[in-house]
């Protein structure tokens, strides 16, 4: 992803998101959040869940050379059953010109 952009992330259920009724998705960048979304900024269709970021979302992202750049999505069912994807290393590419257009 690259700062200053509005990128939208998709994740592929292995059930239907109907049955989502509670959902985070974390950006962490040198073990600190730096991005956290719920249900409610999401879209849902069928098995899918997208989410887009805005131009202020990503420029809270740092570009560096080492930075540790992390994202995760985790469910609670209406049944009560947890999920989490395994953790996601994320590049997080730089802007010449700084700042929203």
């Amino acid at each position: 992803m690259i700062r200053g952009t509005t990128p939208t992330l998709e994740f592929t259920m292995p059930f239907d998101t109907s049955l989502i009724a509670e959902l985070y998705i974390t950006i962490t960048q040198n073990n600190a959040t730096a991005l956290e979304k719920t249900l409610s900024d999401c879209n849902c269709n069928d098995t899918s869940v997208s989410l887009t970021l805005t131009q202020e979302d990503t420029l809270r992202l740092e570009q560096k050379p080492y930075s540790d750049s992390e994202m995760q999505i985790r469910v609670r069912t209406v049944a009560g059953e947890v999920l989490a994807s395994n953790i996601m290393r994320i590049y997080v590419g730089r802007i010449l010109k700084d700042g929203v257009i």
